[in-house]
């Protein structure tokens, strides 16, 4: 007697493989678009790189041709506003190397008392990680999971666990104190200054959105503020 499968003769194969073809058209389309915002975001992370780098090489020289198209007479007072903005940058990326190796010892002390895979690397990963506001967090909270899954869920539960404890002490504690005592704004001035420039610029907005604020400050407060007499 010849057996078949039960509701067998009542299936579409037509259908069936119509939407099988959909589902995998659409998860195609899905992951090429995802890969082309990452390398969208990846190049903009490596020109952020570079620039970095050609300015601190050629930073002196594009430095002074930009001054000399400013009027002479004006020269002076500009030089002087964008040096005070260079040494309070300089006093932010002293702040932002601080939190990057806080949490980087910190996250790193945690995974090896969870004993999760590869504590050292991903402890150095996450601090590096985490110049990149929002999308860095992002990467490495995921990454630390998905290593901590290999596992147990325990170690999962640990992960998540220590990344909602440390969100709250570093927007609530660390941030508004570091940043406020280095750069000298309001901590609402440089929440903004990132959403601001995340949403104007994606990843490399939000990098340099705290520098600008800077510059941006010493500006209105040069030009702008009036004074009072002394």
């Amino acid at each position: 007697m010849a057996k078949s499968i039960p509701f067998a003769q009542h299936l579409d194969t037509a259908d069936l493989t119509t939407k099988l073809q959909d589902f995998a058209g659409n998860a195609t389309t899905y992951l090429l678009i995802s890969l082309k915002d990452w390398a969208g975001n990846l190049f903009d992370v490596v020109m952020g790189f570079v620039l970095t780098v050609y300015f601190i090489l050629e930073g002196d020289q594009v430095y002074r041709w930009f001054l000399s198209l400013i009027p002479e007479g004006q020269r002076p007072r500009l030089d002087s506003t964008l040096q005070r903005a260079d040494v309070r940058m300089g006093k932010w990326l002293i702040g932002q190397g601080s939190l990057m190796l806080i949490l980087g010892v910190v996250s790193t002390i945690v995974y090896l008392l969870l004993n999760v895979r590869y504590a050292y690397a991903l402890g150095v990963l996450t601090g590096a990680l985490n110049i990149i506001p929002v999308v860095g967090a992002a990467i490495c909270i995921g990454l630390a999971l998905l290593v901590a899954a290999i596992d147990s869920w325990g170690r999962v539960l640990g992960v998540a666990v220590f990344y909602l404890v440390w969100i709250q002490v570093e927007n609530s504690y660390l941030v508004p104190r570091i940043m406020k005592n280095r750069v000298g704004l309001p901590a609402l001035s440089i929440l903004v200054a990132l959403l601001l420039g995340s949403a104007l610029a994606g990843i490399l907005g939000a990098m340099i959105a705290v520098p600008t604020a800077v510059l941006v400050a010493e500006l209105l407060d040069e030009y702008v503020v009036q004074k009072d007499a002394a």
